[in-house]
Parts: C-alpha cells; sequence; structure tokens
C-alpha cells in the first residue's frame, strides 16, 4: 500500500505542481515536502486540512486503504450523496478503472464505476439546475434556461423523437436475447414499452415473462396495461382484487400504490404505501414514507407531510444506521420549510 508521502507525491504531480511550489503554498521548506515523499518524515497532523484542501480531496484520500476498503469508502460516499470535487471523482475513478482492467470479470469494481459515473452526472444535473435558475433570473423566458431546468431535472418531455425509449428498448431487447437469466428486464421493458404507448408489444412481452419469469408482478402489469387501454376507472377494481390477492407482497403494493398516486386519488395511495411499508422486511426502504409526504403536500397537509420525512429520518437511524449526512439534512430542510 502506499504511504502518505507516496500519495502526496502522486497528487502533487497530477497537478503538476512541483516540491517548490507545495511547500510554498504550505509555507514550509522543499526539503520539507521532499522528506515527506521519501518517507524520511511526516507532516504534521495539522498540515493534513491544508494538504488536503490544495489537491482538492478530503484528509481520508491522504491515506491508502485496503482494496476492500477503497470500495467501501466509495459506495459509502454515494450512498450519503456527498458531492465529489472534480480530483476526488477522477481520483475514485482512476482506482476503480485501473482494478476493472486488472481483472476485467472484477464485477464489484465494473459495478460500482457504473454507480459512481451514474451519480457524478446526477451531481452535475443538479449544479445546472442551480445555474439555470440564476440565469433565469438575469434574463427571464430564456428557453435555454428553462430548458436547463427541466432537462436537469429529468422533466417531462413534449417531443415525441426525443422523448420516446426506442433505443433503450432496443438495448434492454439484446440483453435479455444474449441471456435470458436478466429476468428483471422483463419489467423494465414493460415499464418503456406502456409509456411509449406500445401497448401490443407491451402484451406479448408480458406473456413471455408469465411463461420465462414467475413473478407476483406479472398480475400487477396485467391489470395496469387493461388501465392504459380503458382507462383507470375501468382497472380500479382490478387493482382492489389484486392488492387483496397479494396483501402481504410489498412489491405488487408499492406498484399500486405508485398508479393511485399518478391518478391524484392521494388518500388511497396513502392507504396503500402504508400496506407496502408495514409488510416490507427489514431494512426497509424509505420510498413508501417520501410518497406519503408528496401525497400530503398536494393534498395540503403540510403537518402531516412534516411527519412521513421525520418517520423518513427515524427510518434511516433505525433499519440503515444513518444518522447524519445529505440525505437527513435535506429531510430536515424538508422539515423546516413545512413549518
Amino acid at each position: 500500500m502506499k504511504t502518505i508521502g507516496q500519495k502526496i507525491k502522486e497528487l502533487r504531480r497530477s497537478k503538476g505542481m512541483s516540491q517548490q511550489n507545495l511547500a510554498e503554498k504550505l509555507d514550509v521548506s522543499s526539503q520539507a515536502v521532499s522528506k515527506w515523499e521519501t518517507d524520511s518524515s511526516l507532516p504534521e497532523m495539522t498540515m493534513l486540512p491544508d494538504i488536503a484542501s490544495i489537491f482538492g480531496v478530503q484528509i481520508d484520500d491522504l491515506f491508502e486503504y485496503s482494496t476492500e476498503k477503497r470500495y467501501e469508502s466509495i459506495s459509502t460516499k454515494i450512498e450519503y450523496r456527498k458531492t465529489l470535487t472534480n480530483a476526488e471523482f477522477e481520483n475514485e475513478e482512476s482506482f476503480l478503472l485501473s482494478e476493472s482492467e486488472a481483472d476485467p470479470s472484477n464485477h464489484e469494481a465494473i459495478a460500482l464505476l457504473a454507480d459512481l459515473y451514474r451519480y457524478q452526472a446526477s451531481c452535475l444535473k443538479a449544479k445546472s439546475v442551480r445555474c439555470a435558475k440564476k440565469a433565469l433570473e438575469l434574463k427571464p423566458n430564456d428557453k435555454g434556461d428553462i430548458n436547463n431546468i427541466c432537462f436537469g431535472s429529468d422533466g417531462k418531455l413534449f417531443d415525441w423523437a426525443a422523448s420516446n425509449h426506442h433505443e433503450l428498448i432496443e438495448d434492454l431487447r439484446k440483453i435479455l436475447r444474449s441471456n435470458p437469466d436478466n429476468k428483471r428486464i422483463y419489467f423494465y421493458l414493460l415499464d418503456n414499452l406502456i409509456d411509449d404507448g406500445r401497448l401490443g408489444e407491451a402484451k406479448e412481452i408480458l406473456q413471455e415473462s408469465f411463461k420465462n419469469n414467475p413473478n407476483t408482478l406479472n398480475d400487477f402489469y396485467d391489470v395496469f396495461i387493461k388501465e392504459h387501454e380503458e382507462g383507470f376507472d375501468a382497472a380500479r377494481k382490478g387493482y382492489e382484487n389484486l392488492a387483496d390477492k397479494h396483501k402481504d407482497d410489498w412489491s405488487v403494493l408499492f406498484s399500486i400504490a405508485n398508479t393511485y398516486s399518478h391518478h391524484e386519488d392521494y388518500r388511497k395511495a396513502i392507504e396503500y404505501w402504508q400496506m407496502t411499508f408495514d409488510c416490507m422486511p427489514k431494512p426497509r426502504y424509505t420510498d413508501p414514507f417520501e410518497s406519503m409526504a408528496l401525497c400530503c403536500i398536494r393534498m395540503g397537509d403540510k403537518k402531516g407531510a412534516a411527519t412521513y420525512y421525520q418517520k423518513q429520518i427515524d427510518l434511516l437511524r433505525s433499519d440503515w444506521d444513518v444518522k447524519y449526512g445529505a440525505e437527513v439534512d435535506r429531510l430536515k430542510e424538508k422539515i423546516k420549510e413545512l413549518q
């Protein structure tokens, strides 16, 4: 494993800095920096925050961890929604790329790299939205700024050619054909086909799923397709029967609750969200409480919404041992706004 001196040397070179440059920024001699990098001495602990700041990394990044701990560290940063500096992102990316190149069958490294890219993209989208909002204040009604707000927030696109899921659907079909063990893909295919209004194809995929992918969600999609053909009112009884049939299956109840939320039947949706949560195995997801809070907001019930946001905070602590971090801060801010 690399020593702290080797890490400093690596980071310094990646920034194109000389030992003298670094020494001047830290108000030490170049000889001191040289001694650190040759492991003849260590920097004072009080200097570590300044060293990390110069390189745009966290103090922890100055120390070398085992591969397992490094994976865990990256996962934790993503899970807790920690904003990464460019240097931090490049550092983690470089590590995972080297791991995946050394062993092309290393699923953990490749999957975590995908998570890292997705997370960084979401952070950049959020930055785009913040900047676009400020720009719109300076120049009202600017189409480019409004587009950036909508695109960065994953808003709905009216343009059919731009908003349909044709390429994704074709990719999912290819993945499923190449390896039928990817059975979860049936439901992703159904979601995108139905969203695109390709109901005939969706029925064909559902029949394949009933045959090759035994899962209670097949029953849900049978009713879901009917809803898109005949309307929500025509499918309502089917959803009620489905909820009664699968009253202990949180995945089916979750899907039904989603549907009622989409159709503004918020009180019934909250009932199904609660049923969903009640039969979830531990550790339980926070999605039901987040959805119930949004339903309350739509109904003008700020007190109820605050209660459900607080339930999320309590659940993060009890089931996930998460007491601090960006997600907890976000929920506390939501409660503050509602109060």
